[in-house]
């Protein structure tokens, strides 16, 4: 038993001798290939510095050589501490501005001093004269020139501003004196349809149907000389109270007068709504979504003239309002 145990001992020394033994001929063999998969490499001495910028070191010396003048700022005629520091912002036109003063400012017509009161918003913005911080519907601009603030929705401009006329509407209502004799006879010729009344003093008379608009108030029969033909023309007059305005005028004979009546047709702007809107001339009309009471007073053909109305009807200041 002891004898076949040595026996087995023998084998696995003999197998591990073969092992050992190629295992270092194999390294042997590798370590022939070895110095072929090294890569040499070129290692500048540390005194070597390379080419040196001979301009750039003139430059830099140059600009150490000169002398610079600081000159503070001043505000009020008083020199700013060059330790303090100023808000400066870029016009888009090469300069800097200086919000504190004046004489330079950063978006005109808005000066300065309102643009740092109101702290606006968008100071770069080249529209900033239109734009509108807190949203009602007036502008920058607007809100300057009216003295108010732009960053509080309940301080604006009169409503007013943004009220303008777009055109005025004419109704045409000719009337003339035909006759020299009472009773006299009065036309209409527009509108239609056409009528004649003959009209007697302190009586009431008109030409639409129920409707006495008209009180003769006096007759009066004259003549007057041509200057041109030198004839001697009729020239009768009567004078009439128009009921529905409570003024007078003189019709005279021959001579058609023009009772035109006028109505405003108005625009009102505001932010980006636009609303469009037609009184006549005497009569009262709310701006939209205000609830203020206006009369228009009178109409012209590139103005109108209105009237603020309070809750006891009395009339406020006028207030022209003009083509946009």
């Amino acid at each position: 038993m002891q004898k076949k145990q040595g026996n087995y001992e023998k084998v696995l020394l003999s197998i591990a001798a073969i092992i050992a033994i190629g295992v270092a001929g194999w390294l042997y063999w590798l370590s022939q290939g070895f110095s072929e998969t090294l890569t040499t490499r070129s290692v500048a001495a540390q005194n070597e510095m390379g080419e040196i910028p001979i301009d750039k070191v003139k430059q830099a010396t140059e600009r150490f050589s000169n002398v610079y003048n600081w000159i503070s700022p001043e505000r009020a005629k008083k020199p700013v501490p060059l330790n303090k520091s100023i808000r400066l912002i870029y016009n888009g036109s090469d300069s800097l501005v200086d919000l504190l003063l004046e004489d330079q400012p950063l978006r005109p017509p808005l000066t300065n001093e309102f643009l740092v009161k109101y702290n606006l918003p968008d100071l770069l913005a080249s529209n900033l004269i239109d734009l509108d911080p807190d949203g009602d519907g007036f502008s920058n601009l607007e809100e300057f020139k009216a003295g108010t603030s732009p960053r509080d929705k309940m301080d604006t401009p009169p409503i007013t501003d943004k009220l303008f006329l777009k055109e005025r509407v004419q109704h045409d209502y000719i009337v003339e004196l035909r006759s020299s004799q009472m009773p006299v006879q009065v036309g209409r010729t527009a509108p239609e349809p056409r009528a004649n009344r003959f009209v007697e003093i302190d009586k009431p008379f008109g030409f639409d149907k129920g409707v006495n608009r008209f009180i003769a108030k006096k007759f009066e029969s004259k003549t007057v000389k041509n200057e041109r033909t030198q004839v001697e023309e009729d020239k009768a007059e009567l004078v009439v109270l128009d009921t529905a305005t409570n003024e007078t005028f003189v019709l005279v004979k021959g001579t058609p007068l023009n009772l035109a009546a006028y109505e405003a047709r108005f625009e009102f702007w505001l932010g980006t709504t636009v609303q469009e809107f037609t009184v006549k001339k005497g009569e009262n009309f709310q701006i939209p979504g205000t609830g203020k009471t206006f009369r228009v007073i009178s109409v012209e053909e590139d103005s109108a003239i209105i009237s603020s109305v309070d809750g006891s009807g009395n009339y406020g200041p006028q207030i022209p309002i003009k083509r946009r």
